[in-house]
């Protein structure tokens, strides 16, 4: 294959799955929305320095994929579109980068089969589905260790190479603070340590690099101290010490996370390389043996050593962090790509006999799949579609959505009612999809079945999608919002039982701020105490007034909330306007002639019991 071809086929890839899926389910509650939220206000007030959700400070977050996003914004409109379109072009132009790293130390084959690798595999996918800066550093680290090793090798001019990884240091900083700066610098330290090259640091134009570095990344970092301190020692405090190292030591307040077991996050990596994780062990015997680390290694030698440490240090630092969600160790994913492409070259090459073996068995795990998605299809067949996937589905105990893949873990086989036609489509894509790249593995087309592979996963990335969509009454309140925005009139009210990021969604695409009802804490309580925060946290007291108003109050309570907020509303007075994904909308003026009032709908549930 040429440059130029296997230049064009990433790129018709990696732009046909992210961009072609950005438009594309709607925004999800939580953590998506609100950042989307972060980045409309950021473009509206025309303040660049601090973020803030519904009016108040949210003070997590470094600013560059908000810049981003409020670009995309300005550009294409707020919508989910816009809002992905950044991360979509990261995956782009990673795939890229990936691919010219391979390329540089490994050859041609090898770079094309890392790329594939980078824009194939599920985790990447699944993690550029809602709004979190992962692809983005990883992007910046992928170059940063470009340009530091051609730089060290002597390839390139040393002000080149180690100013712009200086540089995109920084662009790491201000995308996911200090751990931008941690993982590169000590993955570079170590790479020089384990090699025995550690005495010869003083190569390095430190004490320039550092003034590019600082160039770059503190112009935002005194702004925003100097933005105002508030209360508890202000930004700094939180946005350092609270946010960086108290996380990291699972004593960060509030307590609103937990850290996925050990033992499922390495097992995840499977998931979220396959199929390619087959590749890995071969990846694997091309790094030289530790032994000979410390002796004079070629180009390419130093480069698997590289991609090992970078890999390495960052598997070990979350296996040790208190702090640890499965996307976290996003940026040591490129490494691993480089070193299954690698694997994959190198089998290929040596036309090992286990490759029609692995291929093979493979192939079984689709038909596997395929078989699985065939027994739901038929234990749903007498099961009419609902249009709410969320009535077909299993519910646990709050906690148990701590982790990011947990909703997946409440599929039964009555949901697949709702899912007939994305099934359905799977199904023959991966069934025939893995068979045909086992038929070409067998046959020695070795390059066809690994772009049958990488074709396959991505067709079922756009049925993945297509699911996705429909699970948007459970994840995304967008069709809540439509209803309200249906009823809003100019000086009515949008209030959210609980915290903001339970119904986030609504902020966005309303467009409202939104009050919030016994709400005030977690990722607003902080920036909730600035002088200049609106008056948006109300309690048992603060409400009423407002409920008891003559405009309409919309009320949206979310599953876990239903209790709380329940026993408190006025039973005539209060009225259920829409329900959607277990979440509530209620109002305190009913808009419709068929709106039962809470004693109404007490009164019927009693009937049913009787």
């Amino acid at each position: 294959m040429s440059r130029r071809i296997s230049i064009l086929i990433l790129l018709a890839l990696s732009i046909g799955i992210y961009v072609g899926t950005c438009a594309w389910p709607p925004l999800l509650d939580s953590s998506d929305a609100a950042h989307a939220v972060a980045a409309r206000e950021m473009l509206q007030s025309h303040n660049w320095v601090i973020l803030h959700i519904d009016g108040i400070r949210y003070l997590e977050k470094p600013p560059l994929q908000y810049w981003l996003t409020a670009s995309s914004y300005a550009v294409f409109g707020v919508n989910a579109f816009a809002t992905r379109l950044p991360l979509a072009l990261a995956v782009v132009g990673l795939t890229l980068m990936v691919y010219f790293f391979a390329r540089r130390w490994f050859g041609e084959r090898a770079a094309f089969y890392a790329g594939l690798v980078m824009c194939t595999s599920p985790g990447v996918f699944l993690f550029t589905r809602i709004m979190i800066p992962e692809a983005i550093y990883a992007l910046f680290f992928t170059a940063t260790f470009y340009l530091f090793l051609r730089a060290w090798q002597g390839t390139i001019s040393p002000r080149k190479g180690y100013w712009g990884a200086a540089a995109l240091i920084a662009l790491s900083v201000l995308t996911r603070s200090l751990i931008g700066f941690v993982f590169p610098i000590g993955i570079i330290f170590c790479f020089l340590l384990a090699t025995g090259r550690l005495k010869e640091w003083r190569k390095l134009p430190l004490i320039s690099s550092v003034i590019v570095f600082l160039i770059v990344a503190l112009p935002w970092h005194i702004a925003a101290i100097l933005s105002g301190r508030g209360v508890f020692g202000g930004f700094f405090w939180f946005y350092f010490i609270n946010e960086q190292f108290f996380r990291a030591l699972g004593w960060r307040y509030p307590v609103d996370y937990e850290a996925v077991p050990l033992w499922l996050w390495i097992a995840e990596h499977i998931v979220w390389f396959f199929p390619w994780i087959a590749f890995l062990p071969a990846g694997i015997r091309a790094i030289p043996h530790p032994r000979e680390w410390r002796r004079q290694l070629d180009e390419r030698a130093q480069a698997l050593v590289l991609l090992s440490v970078w890999a390495l240090f960052i598997l070990l630092f979350f296996s040790w962090t208190k702090s640890r969600m499965e996307y976290y160790s996003f940026s040591a994913w490129p490494a691993i790509a480089i070193l299954l492409g690698v694997g994959m070259e190198r089998a290929e090459t040596a036309a090992a006999r286990w490759l029609p073996r692995v291929q093979g068995a493979l192939a079984c795990v689709g038909v596997l799949i395929a078989g699985l998605l065939g027994a739901m299809l038929w234990l749903s067949r007498g099961i009419a579609s609902t249009g709410d996937i969320s009535s077909l589905m299993a519910l646990h105990p709050t906690g148990f959505y701590r982790v990011a893949m947990s909703d997946f873990m409440d599929l039964t086989p009555q949901s697949f009612a709702d899912l007939r036609h994305q099934a359905i489509t799977a199904l023959f894509v991966i069934l025939f999809g893995f068979v045909g790249a086992w038929i070409l593995r067998r046959r020695r087309r070795h390059l066809a079945a690994d772009i049958t592979l990488a074709c396959v996963m991505g067709a079922f990335f756009f049925c993945a999608n297509w699911a996705l969509g429909v699970f948007t009454p459970r994840l995304s309140s967008e069709p809540l919002a439509k209803i309200i925005m249906k009823y809003y009139r100019t000086g009515d009210e949008i209030a959210f039982y609980g915290e903001y990021d339970a119904a986030s969604s609504i902020g966005f695409y309303t467009g409202k701020q939104i009050l919030l009802f016994n709400g005030r804490y977690n990722g607003l309580e902080f920036g909730s105490y600035y002088p200049d925060a609106p008056h948006i946290f109300l309690d048992d007291h603060t409400f009423w007034p407002v409920w008891r108003g003559s405009e309409t109050v919309f009320l949206v309570v979310p599953p876990e909330e239903k209790q709380a907020a329940l026993v408190r509303m006025p039973p005539n007075d209060t009225f259920l306007l829409a329900q959607m994904g277990d979440k509530e909308v209620y109002v305190n003026h009913r808009l419709t002639p068929d709106e039962p009032s809470l004693e109404q709908l007490r009164q019927d549930a009693e009937l049913g019991k009787n």
